[in-house]
């Protein structure tokens, strides 16, 4: 009972900040007192939480965070908040966070305090206001931009990868005096979040309890969304590209001279080298191999098996044995070549993109 009536001053943790107005402030500036109760296990506060994200101002797949402009929302009914319109001459009161705060602490009543879970920077509060109408119902709204976690991205489709994102605000409270409902109509993602590498999308709010400061189970509301990247890029930069080094090495075959073949697969051999290089600068040094890692490195074996297989052919040849290269070089031209490249595409599509 003695931690209950100890929410409001904190407003969620990161719900009660000074309201900034001209510039940016950073993260929770209030020392608020935890010392009321804010709600009891037969009737604990319910609080209404809307997320919404105006921005993506970056996504860092090594390390494997984003950074975002969101808009937080609360809404709560206290009665103990409640005052006479009459005597105030209005029905609502508007209060910069922390002057809430201590109004709340002068007349014993508190405001839910709650934490990002998947926070990793200092939280900066461009603006931040709140509301009290006579009945003692609170809005609580600020503008903030942050860095969050995002420990659910999962590469091994890379690039027809679709990663998951989430914003999870969680109850300093356990769920027996505070609970959390969703605020959908006041939830989701901008139109003009300024991020080109992803199509973000399937916006939406799911809660849950998890474990909170507490230890006990807390209250969470996540939005969570999905992204997917822009294929056309991946196409024209890499895919084609490779194309293009599979056809090199396949027209190899119709070069009499092997000794310029071989020189031609070097220099193919030296270009993927460059290109897991350029790859693997955007991922993190992961445990696993990709779809784009297999299809690489196939690649790279394949040409090094064309400069050793055209190396045979030159020794045949030089022993004498021309009548015996030839018919191993038509017979890779037709066959080995190009089946072995689509059995190699064929698994990894079987291997990586088809399963869940």
């Amino acid at each position: 009972m003695f931690l209950l009536r100890a929410i409001p001053v904190l407003v969620l943790g990161v719900f009660l900040v000074f309201s900034s107005s001209v510039a940016a402030t950073a993260q929770n500036v209030l020392g608020g007192r935890l010392d009321a109760l804010s709600g009891t296990p037969e009737n604990p506060l319910d609080v209404g939480i809307g997320i919404r994200i105006d921005q993506i101002t970056g996504v860092d797949q090594k390390a494997e965070n984003y950074g975002a402009v969101v808009v937080l929302r609360a809404e709560w009914t206290d009665p103990a908040l409640a005052f006479d319109p009459e005597e105030q001459r209005r029905d609502f009161r508007v209060f910069n966070p922390s002057d809430l705060a201590n109004h709340a602490a002068s007349i014993g009543s508190v405001l839910p305090a709650f934490v990002i879970h998947n926070q990793q920077s200092n939280k900066w509060i461009h603006e931040s206001a709140a509301s009290l109408r006579y009945d003692g119902r609170v809005l609580y709204v600020e503008k903030s931009s942050l860095t969050l976690q995002a420990p659910h991205f999962n590469f091994r489709k890379y690039p027809f990868d679709t990663q998951e994102f989430h914003f999870e605000v969680v109850s300093v409270f356990p769920s027996e005096y505070v609970t959390y409902h969703p605020l959908n109509e006041f939830s989701g993602l901008g139109d003009q979040l300024g991020e080109e590498e992803w199509i973000l999308n399937n916006a939406r709010l799911e809660t849950s309890r998890v474990l909170g400061l507490s230890g006990k189970e807390s209250d969470q509301v996540a939005l969570v969304f999905e992204g997917n990247r822009h294929l056309t890029y991946y196409v024209i930069r890499v895919f084609l590209p490779m194309l293009v080094l599979i056809s090199v090495g396949w027209a190899l075959f119709f070069l009499d001279e092997y000794r310029r073949r071989i020189e031609i697969a070097g220099g193919n051999l030296l270009v993927f080298v460059a290109f897991n290089w350029a790859i693997s600068a955007d991922l993190p040094k992961l445990g696993y191999l990709t779809f784009l890692d297999f299809v690489l490195q196939c690649m790279f074996l394949m040409t090094g098996a064309l400069i050793v297989f055209n190396v045979a052919l030159r020794r045949l040849k030089v022993s004498g044995k021309e009548g015996t290269a030839r018919t191993l070089d038509n017979y890779a031209i037709k066959w080995i070549y190009p089946l072995g490249y689509a059995a190699i595409v064929a698994y990894a599509v079987s291997a990586f993109l088809l399963v869940p």
